[in-house]
């Protein structure tokens, strides 16, 4: 049996899980607070308290705003880290974007080079 402490902790932890979950895929379908919570059919500030961890959320509220973000319920209560994948995505579009400048550079140089040459041969 868990002692209440640690019983607290776990479901502020769960909480914070969902209130920063409806966040992100909020925002990641580019939807106000307004707009979700029309979308969800639930009151603006019942959502704003959701989202600040403000208060807890029944199943019918969980299905409804599952369903305006298109993610299952599953997927508010998964622990994700998207701002720790968005650094990630963007320290792989900084390397690719190095790259492509290093080979354009490359190409450059032998296109210069080529011309060069044939300037010579004229």
């Amino acid at each position: 049996m868990l002692d209440r402490t640690k019983e607290n902790e776990e479901i502020k932890a769960l909480r914070k899980i969902l209130s920063d979950n409806i966040r992100s895929y909020r925002k990641e379908l580019h939807l106000t607070q307004e707009a979700l919570a029309e979308a969800a059919d639930i009151s603006l500030s019942y959502l704003a308290d959701i989202e600040h961890c403000k208060t807890w959320i029944s199943d019918k509220t969980l299905l409804k705003l599952s369903k305006a973000l298109h993610k299952t319920p599953f997927e508010l209560f998964a622990e994700n880290d998207l701002e720790s994948e968005k650094t990630n995505i963007k320290k792989i579009s900084d390397i690719i974007y190095d790259e492509k400048k290093t080979l354009l550079k490359s190409v450059s140089e032998i296109c210069d080079k080529s011309i060069q040459k044939i300037m010579k041969v004229k």
